[in-house]
């Protein structure tokens, strides 16, 4: 029974940190993919009579409000002089030169600290001081540490430390006070593994699956509606951020997936597809809850120019904030790149209409064909009404490497060799049937060249690519296997011309080597290893760029750019004209992906509310650039197992139908319960740094290669003062100020109310209504009988309530102390 209130109230609800403090407690439980399980039950507990130190014990359990009344003794900024601790360090190194300095005076015998095994954070119990430095720079995160520390104390020992987070330092502290032990606790101000710099409007610490989403969705809350059957919910919640998610359902990269917890143990949650599944059962209600922007008449203007994603969002969230935003795309359809640049077998139109017609329902204006130029200009649109602009043109000019032969009858461009045959395929289909098609180019745009070649008929698909094998990983892993047979990479390949010879094409290649050290691209050609080989028709696919012919003359050439991209604040996407501003594909450093140009717009739409109600852009602003800004990412380690294909092999050929399975309601609740819901626990937690801690560190309030150092305790003060006079550490500079509003905000942030377990149900209604009997408690609060006798006793062991037998029937009364 204790282990089932665990299970329903901390568990199943996300809440669980992985601490490992239960099992160290229980034999009967163990931890499985990083959450406790029962394994067995213990004679007593199937009679009924649970020892319940699994529930009592845990520190979620046991949340409460930081103390008021304790403030720290000191504040500093300490480095270490260790360089080899340095080097591997995260800030400063503080925390491993104070682990080894510990062992070293034997003030502790056994520190409990993390270490790092494959990929995945475990506690360990070390006793050398020169194997201290092994762990340093280790990501803290879901590692059993508590685990260990039961285990030291279950065993003869001598003094104790331990590592951790705030709920690992509380629960050490309980540990301590049962076991009336002396433990030094070295508290870090939040969980490196489940945590990042990144924080909401309200400071709640983002998971690690948003904290990877370029567009900030708040991807575990979605699937933790999933998992209690709120599909509509799930879907509201993905549009605060992101109004496309049936496109990004398919489309979108997934990077929420490559930092999951589960990787390493078990695979990751699907995000992408479990967003692919709310969005197609809403597409299927007859009655959608679609709610229209109130927009006045005399609401300011927005011209928004392009109605690619960037675009659409930015749009989307400026009519929700009453203004009203018009959309000018220059062709007769909407959707950008969207539309044009990605096959239907990945993105049907009627998925990109029907985010399209939600952006309308919130009140946008669309006018097609109307493309900015010299017979559109700013100046024009000004005289229109339109205060500001957002320019989100997209990358239609195909790339070319110059080479000999690319001016040969069957050598294509990417962009447009996709834009031709995504509608007019069938007008000749059998331009591709038994060739050989060569591609320059291994990445996404290469792989939706080659797929809808496969789909014309192609026996055969060479990819040649400067880049290694692993650098790919991730678009491959998308290639179905029935497609992927009739592909070949050849990796570390650049072409270098090609010739006519016949009906064929020769593909004249060589070896090379690639260095991206310096975040560019350098090809230098290994000597001797060239070859050749023959197609019927060849693909560039090196990438496009922006045309910006028509845009310089609508913005009167006044457009700062940098290497062909407009040069943006990045914290508000302004650019160097007031009152312009600029997203998507065409900014400096942008990524370029679908998701990412939805966050953009989604910014800018801030920013343009903010100067048009003249408001300071930047004030209170967070910078999210490192969530739509920085570089490639790296393969992950493991990929999310999806529902499989529903087009069969042999119906490829001419099939332009989107060929991914989507989740049954089943399986979609049944892979959104795997998800911990990491930091669920962080948004109710206003335990700074574990003020139960001798020592606190963290990265607040000093600079960069030194660690800030929060001093609770005397104890603390004496160890931190000899670490300084023997030379260990080099003191700082420390912001006071803001370590200290970190600490005030924790005091006054409220907890977020959780249902209130069946024993505070019982405990509350027993203080404010008197004594009472086990029936009644059960008709009062609607609580089985079973559960509500379980409690009672549970609270009377503990001191809580009092017991006496009246006319056979157990009455509890809240216990009063004696004089």
């Amino acid at each position: 029974m204790a282990f089932e209130l665990l299970k329903s109230e901390i568990i199943d609800k996300g809440l669980c940190q992985g601490c490992g403090l239960c099992t160290g407690i229980c034999l009967h439980i163990e931890m499985v993919d990083l959450k406790p399980v029962i394994v067995d039950y213990c004679i007593v507990e199937k009679e009924g009579l649970a020892c319940s130190k699994c529930y009592v014990s845990c520190p979620q359990i046991s949340q409460k409000e930081l103390d008021e009344n304790k403030s720290p003794i000191d504040i500093m900024a300490l480095r270490t002089t260790d360089k080899n601790i340095l080097e591997k360090a995260a800030s400063g190194g503080f925390v491993t030169t104070l682990n080894k300095y510990l062992l070293e005076t034997e003030q502790v015998t056994q520190l409990i600290e993390v270490r790092d095994l494959g990929g995945i954070p475990e506690g360990e119990i070390t006793s050398d001081p020169t194997k201290v430095h092994q762990y340093a720079g280790v990501a803290y995160g879901r590692s059993g540490s508590l685990k260990k520390l039961v285990e030291v104390l279950g065993v003869e020992h001598g003094q104790i430390g331990i590592v951790g987070v705030p709920c690992e330092i509380r629960g050490a502290a309980q540990l301590e006070d049962q076991n009336k032990a002396e433990i030094f606790k070295i508290g870090l101000f939040c969980n490196a593994n489940i945590r990042s710099g990144e924080r909401d409007d309200e400071g709640v610490v983002f998971s690690p699956c948003r904290r990877m989403c370029p567009a900030g969705v708040d991807a575990s809350g979605y699937v933790n509606y999933i998992r209690q059957g709120k599909f509509q919910e799930a879907v509201d919640l993905v549009r605060d951020m992101n109004p496309l998610p049936s496109v990004c359902g398919r489309v979108c990269t997934h990077e929420c997936e490559y930092n999951c917890t589960l990787i390493g143990t078990n695979h990751p949650i699907a995000i992408r597809e479990l967003k692919k599944f709310i969005t197609d059962w809403e597409m299927n209600l007859q009655n959608k809850n679609w709610v229209s922007s109130e927009i006045k008449e005399n609401a300011k203007k927005i011209a928004v120019i392009g109605s690619g994603p960037s675009g659409l969002s930015c749009a989307y969230y400026l009519a929700r904030k009453g203004f009203r935003p018009t959309i000018f795309e220059k062709t007769d359809k909407l959707g950008g790149m969207l539309r044009f640049g990605i096959p239907k077998f990945r993105l049907p139109d009627e998925v990109i209409d029907y985010d399209i017609e939600y952006i309308k329902n919130a009140g946008v204006e669309f006018k097609l064909n109307s493309p900015i130029g010299p017979n559109l200009k700013m100046e024009e649109l000004e005289k229109q009404g339109f205060e500001a602009f957002y320019i989100s043109i997209g990358q239609y000019k195909p790339n070319t490497l110059h080479l000999p032969g690319e001016d040969l009858e069957n050598v294509h461009m990417a962009i447009d060799f996709l834009m031709k045959r995504k509608y007019r395929h069938w007008e000749n289909l059998e331009e591709f049937k038994d060739k050989t098609i060569g591609i320059v180019g291994g990445g996404p745009v290469a792989v939706d060249v080659a797929q809808t070649a496969v789909r014309l008929g192609a026996k055969k698909v060479i990819f040649t690519e400067i880049q290694k094998e692993k650098d790919l990983e991730m678009v491959i892993d998308e290639i179905p296997e029935n497609e992927y047979k009739f592909m070949e990479y050849k990796f570390e390949t650049s072409a270098s011309k090609f010739t006519q010879e016949g009906d064929k094409i020769r593909f004249h290649c060589h070896k090379i080597t690639l260095d991206t050290s310096d975040g560019k691209f350098k090809l230098d050609k290994i000597e001797g290893i060239d070859f050749t080989f023959d197609v019927d028709s060849v693909v560039m696919a090196v990438g496009q760029s922006v045309d910006y012919s028509e845009c310089d003359q609508a913005c009167s050439h006044e457009l700062k750019k940098v290497r062909g991209k407009i040069l943006v604040d990045e914290l508000t996407f302004e650019t160097n004209i007031p009152g312009v501003f600029a997203g998507g594909d065409v900014v400096v450093r942008g990524k370029n992906v679908a998701v990412a140009a939805v966050s953009h717009g989604r910014e800018a739409a801030e920013s343009i509310s903010r100067y048009l109600n003249k408001e300071d852009l930047r004030k209170g602003r967070i910078d999210r650039s490192t969530m739509f800004f920085h570089g490639p990412i790296s393969a992950p380690a493991d990929v999310s197992q999806k529902p499989p294909t529903q087009i069969p092999v042999d119906e490829t050929w001419t099939n332009f139908e989107e060929f991914e399975g989507v989740f049954t309601k089943e399986m979609a609740i049944n892979e959104a319960n795997r998800c911990f819901t990491c930091n669920y626990y962080c948004t109710h937690c206003v335990d700074f740094g574990a003020v139960h801690a001798d020592i606190t560190a963290g990265d607040i309030g000093s600079d960069k290669d030194f660690t800030t150092v929060v001093i609770w305790t005397e104890k603390g003060q004496n160890v931190v003062k000899d670490m300084i006079k023997k030379g260990l550490v080099v003191e700082g500079e420390v912001q006071k100020d803001a370590v200290n509003l970190a600490i005030d905000k924790k005091k006054k942030r409220k907890l977020i109310e959780h249902p209130k377990t069946p024993r505070e149900k019982i405990e509350e209604w027993i203080t404010l209504h008197g004594p009472s009997t086990i029936p009644k408690l059960s008709a009062d609060l609607g609580i089985p009988i079973k559960n509500v006798r379980y409690n009672a006793l549970r609270l009377a062991q503990e001191k809580k309530f009092s017991m006496e037998i009246v006319d056979g029937e157990p009455v509890f009364s809240i216990m009063v102390e004696e004089d």
